[in-house]
């Protein structure tokens, strides 16, 4: 007996030791290179964006209401990110992105995107499996609805090939504020994609999971959306052709500009002006 339970208890030791290791060499793959700090710092932001034009023309500004907080999911500590657009001449919020990620890993449990019109597109996670439900049709074209009428919804259930970050839907600027920045910094994370050999919004499921890189660029001072001169660290990630200024103390956005993907030009976030 026991030479039986001593036998067992190595058993167990042994399938343990598997375990760590397992779960040790999937978080390696996860983040490629230094890995976050956390949890992250609520905020609040109210920005502007701007595209400027291939021809220098300046387009009218959007304005965005984006705000992280502290939440739980299902017993697990949070975080839910919701950033709300009002379109150029608008007054209303026109659309939503809303994620809710796990505080510690950043992992995805809840994404949706959502329409003043009624369109949304929402995602729950369980791990790699996914719960879809989204209006019909595609969530990017306006709904044309009789008044009183609900638009149809599909529901779909899909597997990612791994655990994967909601980048597009809003978890990129958290695993920037979580990394440690500095001089010379770079890595990795799979991301959802709706490609599987680039990094793009992933609309209708299934979704593939692309590996998406950045880098710390250097160091430069702007005046970006807090209004003050501020120490950034400049990072690009290029898959995207997103450039982040992230401020060096106390991490918090100060600028962005991306490349817009229909007519050409470049956008760019800054500090909110009310008329």
């Amino acid at each position: 007996m026991h030479l039986r339970s001593t036998a067992v208890f190595l058993f167990q030791v042994i399938e343990l030791a598997l375990l760590f290791t397992v779960t040790a060499s999937a978080q390696t793959s996860l983040w490629a290179g230094p890995k976050p700090r956390g949890p992250l710092k609520p905020f609040v932001l109210d920005m502007m964006g701007t595209l400027r034009k291939d021809d220098g023309a300046v387009g009218p500004p959007i304005t965005f209401h984006d705000t992280l907080e502290k939440t739980r999911w299902h017993g697990h500590r949070a975080m839910r990110r919701v950033a709300a657009t009002t379109m150029p001449g608008g007054t209303e919020f026109a659309r939503w992105s809303v994620v809710v990620f796990d505080e510690r890993t950043l992992l995805p449990y809840y994404t949706e995107l959502r329409r003043a019109d009624g369109a949304f597109m929402r995602r729950e996670f369980d791990g790699v499996h996914v719960k879809e439900t989204r209006t019909a049709g595609d969530y990017r074209k306006p709904l044309h609805l009789a008044p009183g009428t609900k638009p149809e919804t599909v529901m779909l259930r899909f597997d990612l090939s791994e655990p994967a970050f909601a980048w597009a839907e809003g978890v990129g600027l958290p695993v920037l504020l979580a990394a440690p920045l500095r001089d010379g910094f770079a890595g990795s994370v799979p991301v959802i994609s709706g490609d599987r050999s680039a990094v793009m919004p992933c609309f209708t499921g299934p979704c593939f999971v692309h590996r998406l890189t950045y880098r710390v660029m250097g160091r430069e001072e702007i005046t970006g959306i807090s209004g003050k001169p501020t120490r950034t660290w400049k990072i690009s990630v290029p898959e995207t052709g997103f450039t982040f200024w992230i401020s060096c103390e106390n991490p918090r956005l100060e600028g962005v500009t991306w490349p817009a993907f229909q007519g050409g030009g470049t956008f760019s976030m800054g500090p909110l002006v009310r008329n």
